[in-house]
């Protein structure tokens, strides 16, 4: 046990405010990256392996590591000097300890952002997954090195540093962008969703500009270093209130939850177009019978017409006895769900798992689209060889991995 009675504590009223403010922000982060942990793990272990439960799960890793790097950085800001001066203990590994902290939580978040933008490319990631672990071994190692020989100095201006700054502005660009660029972009949630997350990430942009100021200040022990640390403590807690004001991570992983998508004339249930999303997943089948069949192309897939009517007269009865004729837009089969959108003409059904919002959107837009490309769909005569749904559906749900 540290003897703290013994160390002269002669803090500034700045220093005071802003060690008073890091205790708050490290209780603020752990229970923020707890908070964020929690509904990854009480989500079915299915749907974990999605890209938004990664992300999720390596943001509130992140948050608790910074949360954990905040400790040593407290110790080393306010009470290096009064350790190494009044209890004789040698704190240099400190700082190598801070910045191989720093690499534990960017590291891994750049790794799954690449690993998800570059899934076709996975060297991309391998080879920054290896960049980045060989230099948290050589910051694990510098440690030790630091801890034997105490004048060993480690700065930002050493050139043992240099190249792990080099690396810290690298992953950062890439984790920043990156995490932006899945989250509102590539997993295409639905406009509430999306803007909760832009808030979400304006905290982190608030959070950086404290945090900056609070670095460049921190030396002259002003008011400005008080600031720093109150807006960065400020972005955090915007970021937390928007993160955690997302229903559930299913409303990213929504392109799991399909099931089958059927376009349909709204008024006669004649079919334009079918799709089925499910995929036999490797196990699923298995036993000690087999079987060789030959099916016809012509049956290969369900009656699509004789399920689209059978949909339509479903969606108007309901209706009906609704009294909201042509308003119909979601209905709960067991613990599936069936959403239609529908336009002038066409109308579209997606059954998927769950009514998540963003099936909402893309159904309007889809159903938008195929009546801008097909302008005489009202005369529909039968013909499906002269309908292009295919291409729009691969634009719209984004399939062309």
């Amino acid at each position: 046990m540290l003897l703290i009675e013994s160390i002269d504590h002669s803090f500034t009223t700045t220093k005071s405010l802003v060690l008073l403010m890091y205790g708050g922000f490290i209780l603020l982060l752990i229970l923020f990256g707890w908070d964020l942990l929690t509904k990854y793990v009480k989500a079915d272990k299915k749907t974990r392996s999605d890209p938004a439960y990664m992300i999720f799960f390596i943001i509130a890793i992140a948050v608790i590591g910074y949360g954990l790097y905040t400790l040593p950085a407290t110790i080393n800001y306010f009470f290096k000097a009064d350790y190494e001066s009044y209890l004789g203990y040698k704190l240099s590994w400190l700082v190598p300890l801070q910045y191989f902290l720093i690499l534990l939580m960017i590291v891994p978040i750049g790794y799954v952002c690449l690993l998800i933008l570059f899934k076709k490319k996975k060297i991309i990631a391998i080879l920054a997954g290896i960049l980045g672990a060989v230099s948290i071994v050589y910051m694990f190692a510098l440690i030790f090195i630091v801890e034997n020989d105490p004048t060993f100095n480690v700065n930002a201006n050493s050139g043992a540093i240099i190249p792990i700054l080099v690396l810290f502005v690298i992953f950062g660009i890439i984790d920043f962008f990156g995490l932006v660029y899945i989250l509102v972009v590539k997993l295409a949630p639905q406009k509430q969703v999306r803007n909760q997350v832009l808030l979400g990430i304006m905290g982190i942009v608030i959070a950086g500009i404290g945090g900056a100021l609070e670095l460049t200040q921190k030396a002259n022990d002003n008011w400005l270093f008080v600031i720093g640390v109150f807006i960065e403590l400020i972005g955090f807690i915007v970021m937390r209130h928007f993160f955690l004001s997302i229903p559930s991570y299913d409303e990213f992983a929504w392109k799991s939850g399909m099931i089958e998508l059927h376009v349909i004339i709204a008024e006669t249930g004649i079919s334009l177009y079918y799709k089925s999303f499910a995929e036999l997943k490797n196990g699923a089948l298995s036993g000690d019978i087999k079987v060789t069949a030959t099916i016809p192309e012509s049956e290969s897939r369900p009656n699509s017409d004789l399920v689209a009517g059978g949909l339509v007269g479903i969606k108007a009865m309901l209706s009906e006895i609704s009294g909201e004729r042509g308003k119909l837009e979601n209905i709960e089969i067991g613990e599936k769900s069936l959403v239609f959108k529908q336009g002038q003409v066409a109308l579209c059904l997606l059954l998927a798992e769950e009514n998540l919002g963003v099936y909402h959107t893309l159904l309007e837009d889809l159903v938008q689209r195929i009546e801008e490309n097909h302008p005489n769909l009202d005369n529909f005569n039968g013909d499906t060889r002269k309908i292009k749904i295919a291409p729009l559906v691969t634009e719209v749900f984004d399939l062309k991995e």
